[in-house]
């Protein structure tokens, strides 16, 4: 073999293996996107055999939730993640709101948000880190309380799986004049939303 020959077959078989590593570290298993997961600094971790996810410190948490609301029919498991009462010091936010990961086995063929509240309205779909979710919001109001609930769902392998944001807090007129202030809305949900985006399934 000449070696002018030898050198091209050396070098194409070099870039073969340089692009199978590239798109390796590109394209995922199944073919799609691998997504890209953003841990915030100081997160903790919550892991299952079908999904882990990332939540801030000073949440707490409640590996054996359970979903109600829905109706007594249908009683949702999963994990709940209590904000930081430290969000809701001296605002009429509720220390009860939460983020939740919930999952419905059997439910891959009617997977959507809307199965998971009592009374939904769709909000459309959206794709995000490798997942395309459907989105249901409900509300609610009881004595100067509202009960706002958003819910991202996503079929995996024998189940459907969903993050609930759940925000609770008191209309202003509940508290003498200048007491409180209004709860930083777009902070809290940025930081819901900062959660859900960890999310990886199994």
């Amino acid at each position: 073999m000449k070696p002018a020959l030898a050198i091209i077959i050396v070098l194409v078989l070099a870039l073969g293996v340089w692009l199978s590593l590239r798109l390796g570290q590109i394209i995922s298993p199944s073919g799609s996107p691998a997504p890209t997961v953003e841990v915030p600094e100081g997160s903790v971790a919550y892991e299952t055999s079908q999904l882990s996810v990332q939540y801030p410190q000073g949440y707490m948490l409640d590996s054996a939730y359970m979903y109600t609301g829905a109706g007594p029919e249908r009683v949702i498991s999963g994990a709940k993640f209590t904000i930081d009462p430290a969000m809701a010091s001296g605002t009429n936010l509720s220390a009860d709101s939460y983020v939740s990961v919930e999952s419905l086995p059997g439910a891959i063929n009617s997977c959507s948000a809307e199965i998971y509240l009592a009374d939904p309205h769709s909000a459309g779909f959206t794709d995000e880190g490798g997942h395309r979710y459907s989105i249901a919001t409900s509300s609610g109001a009881a004595a100067g309380n509202r009960y706002e609930e958003t819910v991202f769902a996503t079929p995996i392998d024998g189940g459907c799986v969903a993050v609930r944001y759940f925000i609770h807090y008191s209309v202003l007129e509940n508290y003498p004049e200048d007491t409180v202030q209004a709860f930083d809305r777009q902070a809290l949900l940025s930081q819901f939303d900062s959660i859900r985006k960890t999310l990886v399934l199994r």
